[in-house]
């Protein structure tokens, strides 16, 4: 039989101590087995000390059981920001790869598995990075083709967990994190699967990017996701916010969303991003504060002279969502949050954002699920069935008049946190399914269970 060729990294230098930087024997180990023909890079039991490497086809990155992978506390050991010659559309932790722990780089066949990997809450400290203070990702792959990554847990990381641009053919599985920024998060890449993954985050948990980061136009195409658990400071499911190309046929189901602070399910487009054939199905919510955002804008980030996205062919389905909304243990959600110590929430005190500064009004703190397009780019065939929300209420004050312009940003409170209806606020939708969407609240609200605004073709099932 076949022998996968094994390379310790014990072999090649790497101290298990726990204090021993070991970037340079790791990668001498990364080396010799890729100019072998590849293999396995293998890191027995023992703590390692690790800055950047970076991949190469054919090589696999093994972490016994007893593994513990630890990220250097020294934040200029990892490499800096690579210089890039073209303009830069996204936001800077989407716009570089290389200041990171695992960096992949058209690779072929690689692998991360196993073992425990600790970034150790390194900030980049001095803001060298320019991006509020972010410091390495865990594991940044672009143009990739053939990528595992299962069994490990990611904690502490200070930038992007896992995240990947322009992959192809992506198995992101039993993975848990507990991490600062995003969690798993595809930008541009096609055959992806994530699924059996523990996903407890400050930002966003799953998030799917289409951005200018390649330097062309790409979208993600034909993702699957299943059977993660995912909690989140900001949208525990997320389209965006870079939606520059486009994402078509994505499917969610079975996902178990809790403790979120904003949003557990949200479809943006709003930098001209064409969302075609997205269906999720069976998600269970549990204190989450909107359920609910899909949501066309013109944010336009981008070359000039890009059109208006559009979102079609979206079904929701078998979807529940309730409280009990109150106060939760929650990861630091950014640097200040961090050094501040903040690892509660209580959702009734949503924190300084756009248009709330945390001084309102007990019934005020809700946002309101919503679904809208735009007069000119109305959503197109979307299909609400079997949605269960049983949400806080208590509202007797709001605005009936919403405003046609949104806020840039594009979060679920974009025209405002209370909207006329309880439920779920509809506008500007040509072609719209509600079979069995049913609205409950723990406390009387003056408002209607859901708000149909501007809708062609509604279709309406009891």
């Amino acid at each position: 039989m076949f022998q996968v060729q094994k390379y310790n990294v014990i072999d090649f230098g790497a101290v298990a101590d726990g204090k021993t930087l070991n970037s340079a024997a790791v990668q001498s180990a990364i080396d010799e087995c890729n100019k072998n023909g590849g293999g396995t890079v293998l890191f027995p039991n023992g703590k390692f000390v690790l800055a950047t490497v970076f991949l190469k086809s054919d090589v696999n990155i093994e972490l016994s059981e007893k593994t513990e992978i630890l990220g250097s506390l020294d934040f200029y050991d990892y490499r800096p920001d690579e210089k890039v010659d073209y303009p830069l559309y996204q936001d800077a932790s989407h716009s570089f790869f290389n200041c990171s722990m695992f960096v992949g780089i058209g690779c072929k066949n690689v692998s991360v598995r196993g073992g425990k990997i600790d970034m150790r809450s390194v900030w980049d400290e001095d803001n060298v990075r320019n991006i509020v203070h972010r410091g390495a990702k865990c594991i940044a792959l672009k143009e990739c083709d053939g990528v595992e990554i299962s069994g490990i847990t990611v904690n502490n990381c200070t930038d992007l967990a896992v995240y990947f641009a322009g992959c192809e053919n992506v198995d992101v599985h039993g993975v848990k994190m507990r991490t600062y920024i995003d969690g798993v998060s595809p930008d541009n890449s096609k055959n992806v699967k994530i699924y059996d993954c523990d996903i407890e985050t400050g930002d966003d948990g799953i998030v799917f990017k289409s951005s200018y980061t390649l330097n062309r136009l790409d979208v993600c195409k034909n993702i699957k996701v299943w059977n993660c658990k995912i909690k989140s400071r900001c949208n525990a499911i997320k389209f965006g916010t870079e939606t520059n190309g486009g994402f078509y046929d994505i499917d969610i189901r079975d996902c178990y969303i809790y403790d979120t602070r904003i949003t557990g399910i949200s479809i943006e487009s709003v930098d001209g991003a064409i969302v075609d054939g997205v269906r999720i199905s069976d998600v269970k919510m549990k204190n989450v504060n909107a359920p609910i955002f899909i949501h066309v804008g013109r944010r336009m980030r981008g070359p000039k002279g890009r059109a208006i996205g559009r979102i079609k062919n979206v079904t929701l389905e078998n979807i529940t969502a309730d409280g009990p909304y109150e106060e939760y243990e929650i990861i630091p959600w950014n640097y200040l949050s961090y050094k501040a110590g903040d690892r509660k929430q209580n959702p009734k005190v949503f924190g300084v954002a756009e248009s709330f500064d945390g001084t309102r009004a007990i019934e005020d703190w809700q946002m309101t699920s919503n679904v809208c397009g735009l007069k000119e780019r109305p959503l197109e065939n979307v299909a609400l069935r079997n949605v269960t929300l049983k949400l806080y209420g208590a509202v007797t004050k709001f605005n009936v008049d919403v405003p046609e312009e949104a806020q840039d940003y594009p979060e679920v409170y974009v025209y405002g946190r209370i909207l006329p209806a309880k439920g779920i606020y509809f506008r500007y939708i040509n072609g719209l399914i509600v079979d069995n969407v049913k609205v409950e609240t723990y406390y009387p609200d003056a408002r209607e269970d859901l708000v149909f605004d501007k809708i062609e073709n509604l279709q309406i099932v009891e």
